[in-house]
């Protein structure tokens, strides 16, 4: 005998929270976008150019899928599938979350691991007689993204009328680690002591590879111990 319960459960709710949905939908939107809106540098940090409203609507849509997921999958009654509707939404926005967090981790290791390149073309730059401002035109235009935008960005701060040196400490901000930290810092420092930055920045290319080999020997070394205390 066929029964049309749960298929009945599962309509009586979806119509339920679709009809709350659209009643605080404008309280959901509103105040959804401005906690996005204060995770601005996180997302800019981590390569997402989308609009605050467009990523609440793509958090909305994880949610629906997975709401109606789980009253597909457990059946439950119209209570407490409406229940399961605010766990959805808090699964999707730390769905949302972990893939911020991933796309600034491998964005930021991609920027570290063109570090030495980049700062190894300035010094080269530098030793052909171009300017700083040029020697990062010269980055922006030979290099693959994330280092062509970051340092496209320096420029156009630059040309907006910000120092080169406070572009260069927003750089250090956006792509935190100590690389870009000392990079910032190198460069400011020559600046003000005066010397030969196209050396200082071959130098700190060699001290970034050195750092890089010496951490990939440590990696090797302990992976055997980490991989036991996982287990």
């Amino acid at each position: 005998m066929v029964t049309f319960a749960p298929l009945a459960i599962f309509l009586g709710a979806a119509a339920t929270a679709a009809l709350m949905f659209f009643t605080f939908w404008e309280f959901v939107q509103t105040n959804a976008t401005e906690s996005v809106k204060k995770s601005t540098t996180i997302l800019d940090r981590a390569g997402f150019r989308r609009k605050p409203e467009e990523i609440v609507i793509t958090w909305v849509v994880i949610t629906a899928a997975l709401w109606i997921v789980a009253l597909l999958f457990f059946r439950p009654s119209i209570i407490v599938g409406l229940l399961i509707l605010p766990v959805a939404a808090a699964v999707a926005a730390g769905i949302y979350a972990g893939v911020v967090r991933h796309r600034l981790r491998t964005r930021t290791e991609a920027f570290l691991n063109q570090l030495e390149t980049v700062l190894r073309l300035m010094g080269s730059g530098l030793r052909s007689g171009l300017g700083l401002q040029q020697t990062l035109a010269l980055v922006s235009e030979e290099m693959k993204d994330p280092a062509r935008y970051e340092f496209a960005r320096v420029l156009g701060q630059t040309n907006i009328g910000v120092s080169i040196h406070d572009a260069l400490d927003d750089l250090a901000d956006r792509v935190q680690s100590n690389e870009t930290t000392m990079m910032a810092r190198v460069i400011r420092v020559n600046a003000q002591t005066g010397g030969d930055l196209a050396r200082v920045l071959e130098q700190l290319a060699n001290t970034i590879k050195e750092r890089r080999r010496m951490r990939r020997k440590i990696s090797s070394l302990t992976a055997e111990g980490r991989i036991g205390a996982t287990i």
